[in-house]
């Protein structure tokens, strides 16, 4: 059986303990739990430092899933019932008497899709057509023929193999018949011997005898001279002349205008196609049109969702799209506790820490599963990465105690690959200023303003002077185009560890209210190396919580 994905993933715009976090706790719950596949997966593009975090370490790219929407792969998709266009009126009844399904899938040889045929193509198909069907543009074949009547050959000398021409019931008067006879028709009639041999000698291609009569030597003689074909029905005239009908190829009746969708389409995609659909389904193809499934209305009847596990974060604003759609399982996070809801309880796991990869490494120890190296060494880079290599005030003791077990295990000097890792992350040359700008980007909601939130590091100051009015042009445009109250952007240098330089546009009122600083030139400092979450969102929060009517954006 098939097992249920669970997708493990971050925030939308992916840091290292973000990607590392999700990786590691997929590790973890697919030791724990073998009734599902646990799949680590990123919401956006990788950053240089976590680029380097998984070649460092031999391990995959997550999977990147810009949508965690319900798609059609969430379905269980059971093998359908195709047809080929050779397959008569009678063979899709049956298959509509013994399976009850409403439509059929018509494919070729590759089973690429051609077309589709329902009951109703048939029901409206039989009753338009109370004559016989001319059989010159559409032959019948001989071996369904024979089939569908029960029937016997009596002669084929010719050796046909399908009928063609004028097919037509011999009740008339003889001379009705003989006359209206042309070569190359199809005769149905009864044991009347002397109309039989007239009409071989009038050039009929078959005839098609009812009731089970028998036939005269003479009669059969004259055929096989003739290259006559002749068969034996055991129906009567008019049921013999319907199951004729029956025999059509459904080639000429399917219908080549297919609903279709792929696995990616999402479902209100589907749903939207299977209710403007006069089958009420749509066909499931691949990018080379290979039938893959059907999807009916009954199928869309109980809900379908992906399921997730949210690592990292726990508001909506900074999750994947789609999040309001998805099976929420779990929750592992470090942060404040945001907005996202549930329609039933799930785990959540939020503890104040410097990392979501030490919660994640913690649960492994304490579960005693074996802590690989390469596990051990992308857990670590995550923890060091979100607390600046155990200096931010965020660090806690387990955050340093984990990490120093992680360093063991994955056979690592902290201080030395410490430095590689902050080293991979503080290349800014050849970025655009919007690069830059959302290198770490987040944004936060308070009391009805939205602000945005970027952390940089980096080593020459120089470098971010020379593309500052680029960066607030950036920002300005972002306060304006998307309603943004504040946009800031923290510049920290790891290696001085003065303090934090804040470049900011919008409602400046709300940092200097915060940290007791005065913008000027849209630009301040704050003499200490602030952590995102404990320093400098609280603060922002509480001004906008405490004086809600006292600032506007700009």
């Amino acid at each position: 059986m098939k097992k249920k994905r669970v997708l493990v993933i971050g925030h939308s715009t992916p840091d290292s303990d973000a990607v590392c976090s999700a990786i590691g706790y997929a590790y973890f719950k697919n030791h724990l739990d073998k009734t599902r596949l646990y799949v680590p997966c990123r919401a956006g593009a990788l950053n240089e430092e976590t680029t380097f975090v998984l070649e460092r370490f031999n391990l995959e790219t997550p999977l990147r899933v810009d949508s965690v929407a319900a798609t059609v792969e969430d379905m269980d998709i059971e093998k359908p019932i195709s047809v080929s266009p050779e397959h008569t009126m009678m063979d899709i009844g049956y298959l509509i008497k013994d399976r009850n399904i409403q439509s059929f899938p018509v494919v070729d040889g590759q089973n690429r899709l051609l077309g589709i045929v329902d009951k109703m193509d048939l029901a409206v198909y039989y009753v338009e057509r109370l004559e016989m069907e001319n059989l010159s543009a559409i032959p019948i074949g001989l071996s369904p023929l024979m089939s569908a009547l029960d029937g016997k050959i009596l002669a084929n000398t010719g050796k046909i193999k399908s009928l063609q021409g004028e097919i037509f019931v011999a009740a008339s008067q003889r001379g009705t018949t003989i006359n209206r006879t042309k070569h190359g028709d199809i005769a149905i009639l009864g044991d009347r011997s002397d109309v039989q041999t007239d009409l071989i000698k009038a050039g009929c291609s078959a005839l098609i005898i009812t009731g089970d009569h028998p036939v005269s030597k003479e009669v059969l003689q004259l055929a096989r001279e003739k290259q006559v074909l002749v068969i034996r029905s055991p129906h009567r005239t008019f049921a013999t002349a319907r199951l004729i009908n029956l025999c059509m190829p459904i080639a000429h009746l399917m219908s080549k205008t297919v609903p279709t969708v792929e696995l990616t389409s999402t479902l209100n995609e589907v749903k939207e196609k299977v209710l403007e659909s006069k089958y009420r389904c749509a066909i499931i193809v691949d990018d080379d049109n290979h039938l893959i499934g059907i999807i009916t209305r009954s199928d869309l009847l109980d809900p379908i969702q992906k399921q997730v596990i949210l690592v990292d974060h726990n508001e909506i604003s900074q999750a994947v799209n789609g999040i309001e759609d998805a099976d929420i399982l779990e929750i592992i996070d470090h942060h404040r506790v945001g907005d996202i809801s549930t329609i039933r309880p799930i785990t959540v796991y939020n503890e104040p820490i410097g990392s979501t990869c030490t919660i994640i490494a913690s649960q492994i120890f304490l579960h005693r599963i074996e802590m690989i190296p390469d596990i051990a060494g992308v857990l670590l880079s995550g923890i060091l990465s979100d607390t600046l290599l155990l200096t931010l005030s965020t660090t806690t003791q387990k955050d340093r105690e984990i990490a120093r077990k992680l360093a063991g295990v994955a056979e690592l000097d902290l201080t030395t690959f410490g430095k590689e890792l902050l080293t991979s992350s503080m290349n800014i040359k050849g970025k655009t200023p919007r690069e830059i700008l959302f290198h770490d980007f987040k944004t936060y909601h308070f009391n009805g303003k939205k602000i945005g939130v970027n952390q940089i590091m980096s080593l020459d100051n120089e470098e971010i002077a020379s593309v500052e009015p680029d960066i607030k042009s950036e920002m300005e445009k972002l306060c304006r185009e998307e309603a943004y109250s504040m946009v800031a952007m923290l510049i920290m240098n790891p290696v001085e560890r003065k303090g934090e330089e804040i470049i900011v546009k919008g409602d400046t009122k709300i940092i200097e209210k915060a940290f007791g600083v005065t913008v000027k030139d849209d630009k301040c400092f704050v003499p200490k190396i602030m952590s995102r979450k404990k320093d400098f969102i609280p603060r922002i929060g509480r001004i906008l919580a405490n004086s809600p009517g006292s600032y506007h954006t700009v």
